[in-house]
């Protein structure tokens, strides 16, 4: 019975005791899970990031991995969709760059984050760019900007002013030329410069050079053009950007072309080509190959200099019919958008007149009613007055 007793309370402590270390548990675990989860996220962020100029196809399954992680966490599923839309930048998707980022655009919007909605809305603008909309690029990028001019952003994400920065510079200098672009060009240089401490932030480091370094090239400023193209190289190497070292090789050869260095300029080139070799990158290539049978010709080599044009009209066409397919998706959406637009403003326009005739007929009703109401108590007081008279 003692024993019993004894029993019965030490099962009573027991079950007292569970439920305490059972939440004491979930108090252990849960912040040990959320500190693994966010750690996964960051780690897969910065992966993505650096990854999308040197691998981007891996960094576009980097960033669908990030986005299934980021679950009702609308800040970073734009993280996500962003990382994912420059990837497919890199790869010269263009169609997938747009889906991704008006996505990412359309979740900042409907969370009203201000931050978020800056870092697409001037993603798309410099979409719009590449594929020379200018206008619709200036729409996007002025946007960005009235948005950080009244909600400044944040020290850790300052380097999205410098993006703003560098898409103006690229709009300037396709409507005015190197001159207007190169302080645009310059300003981002010193923002993303004072941003270094982000690893992915050399690649943006290294893409402000370049356009930097062909400006001074146009301007035939050489010397400064090549410590800009060298420079690049530097911050390229930072996070393995295969495509952005490549296009500052073909910068300095350009230069070395301009020297009449020919046999050198024609070295750095093959080298810049064996480092692409395996990326498609129509753009990079038709400008690799152009150089490259340019400089054949300087020397008299026909035999590679008809080699090397060949291959420079082939990937021309390629890259005629990507901007095309680009261009007209581009226009196809903007078509089915302004049909959208139209066709609402017409279902409006018929609700409106609907409404105003529904409103009109019983207005006509209303007075048409009273008038008869008033003939009939006219006819009815003449009656009387009739009657009055006859019996006087």
């Amino acid at each position: 019975m003692i024993f019993l007793v004894y029993y019965q309370k030490k099962v009573s402590f027991r079950v007292n005791i569970l439920p305490g270390l059972l939440m004491l548990s979930i108090l252990i675990v849960c912040p040990i899970v959320r500190a693994q989860d966010k750690a996964l996220i960051d780690s897969l962020r910065q992966e993505a990031n650096v990854l999308a100029y040197s691998n981007p196809e891996l960094a576009v399954e980097r960033g669908l991995e990030l986005f299934s992680l980021s679950d009702e966490k609308p800040s970073q599923q734009v993280s996500a969709l962003l990382t994912i839309a420059n990837a497919y930048a890199v790869l010269k998707d263009h169609d997938q760059v747009l889906i991704y980022a008006l996505k990412a655009d359309s979740i900042a919007g409907e969370n009203q984050n201000y931050t978020d909605q800056i870092r697409a809305l001037g993603f798309i603008g410099g979409q719009y760019q590449r594929l020379k909309l200018h206008n619709r690029a200036l729409e996007y990028i002025d946007r960005a900007y009235n948005i950080s001019v009244k909600h400044p952003l944040p020290d850790s994400i300052q380097y999205l002013q410098g993006n703003i920065l560098f898409v103006k510079g690229m709009i300037q200098r396709d409507n005015l030329g190197c001159e207007y672009a190169l302080s645009y060009f310059t300003e981002a240089a010193q923002v993303f410069k004072d941003n270094l401490n982000k690893k992915f932030i050399n690649s943006s480091m290294a893409i402000a050079l370049n356009n930097i370094g062909d400006c001074n090239f146009e301007l035939e400023n050489y010397a400064v053009a090549k410590k800009n193209y060298n420079d690049a190289i530097s911050f390229a190497s930072k996070n393995n950007a295969v495509k952005n070292s490549a296009y500052s090789k073909l910068g300095l050869a350009k230069i070395l072309s301009e020297e009449k260095k020919y046999q050198l300029a024609i070295k750095k080139m093959q080298e810049a080509l064996l480092s692409v070799k395996n990326i498609n990158d129509a753009g990079l290539k038709t400008e690799l190959y152009k150089t490259l049978s340019e400089n054949y010709a300087a020397i008299g080599n026909n035999e590679k200099y008809n080699r090397y044009t060949k291959l420079y009209f082939e990937e021309e066409a390629k890259l005629l019919d990507e901007e095309k397919k680009s261009i007209n998706q581009v226009a196809n959406n903007l078509a089915a958008k302004n049909l959208d637009k139209r066709k609402t403003q017409k279902n409006t326009y018929t609700y409106i007149f609907i409404i105003c005739g529904v409103f009109l007929f019983v207005l006509l009703a209303y007075i048409l009613q009273k008038i008869l109401r008033k003939r009939k108590k006219i006819a009815q007081q003449k009656q009387e007055i009739e009657k009055t008279s006859k019996n006087n």
